[in-house]
């Protein structure tokens, strides 16, 4: 079994894009989020999901929009739609990564928010200067300032790194996403060299 690396980061910080350059570089990459896509397809979940809202389940589909809506401004609705769909995320994951020998990379968006850190061997966090990354979600997700502002409230805040400390503080790579891809795939370099 091989090391499985998180990269996890703040909303329109660039994970995707460090997934992408793993992924030219021929490294297993996987994605939490396209997990949850296959995993509100199955009918098991979206029962449990009309169950908590349901007016959030429209002929027998998750209307995903506005179930983002409800739990981004509503902290314990938002625990309640966590609780269900994180450990089935998280098992269908590390499953996946553990069929791998060497390294393999998975973007794991909410992993302090989850306390998943530590099922992992290494954790990579891309940081962005926040109105960047309030534009390029604007424009990824055809959305407002004001949404933008409040999915990033109810994410950890990586600009203040007192609550990773305590969690093996040399596996902790802090890479910046202020520059150009190639800068990105630079400091990248470095740290799968540190890694290794």
């Amino acid at each position: 079994m091989g090391k499985k690396i998180a990269v996890t980061g703040g909303i329109g910080s660039g994970k995707s894009t460090l997934l992408h350059i793993l992924k030219k570089m021929n490294y297993p990459v996987y994605s939490c989020d396209e997990i949850y896509l296959e995993i509100i397809e199955s009918a098991a979940y979206v029962k449990e999901v009309e169950k908590l809202f349901p007016s959030c389940v429209i002929n027998k589909k998750i209307d995903r929009q506005l179930l983002a809506e409800i739990v981004f401004n509503d902290k314990e609705k938002r625990t309640q739609l966590n609780a269900l769909a994180h450990p089935l995320i998280m098992q269908t994951l590390l499953k996946r990564m553990e069929e791998k020998t060497d390294f393999a990379f998975a973007e794991v968006p909410l992993l302090w928010e989850g306390n998943y850190q530590s099922l992992f061997d290494a954790v990579i966090i891309v940081t962005r200067d926040k109105k960047d990354r309030i534009q390029a979600v604007i424009q990824r997700d055809d959305t407002t300032a004001e949404k933008v502002k409040g999915r990033i409230a109810a994410q950890v805040d990586y600009d203040k790194t007192d609550f990773i400390k305590k969690y093996h503080p040399t596996k902790i790579y802090f890479i910046e996403n202020n520059s150009s891809i190639e800068n990105l795939e630079n400091s990248l370099k470095a740290i799968l060299s540190s890694i290794q």
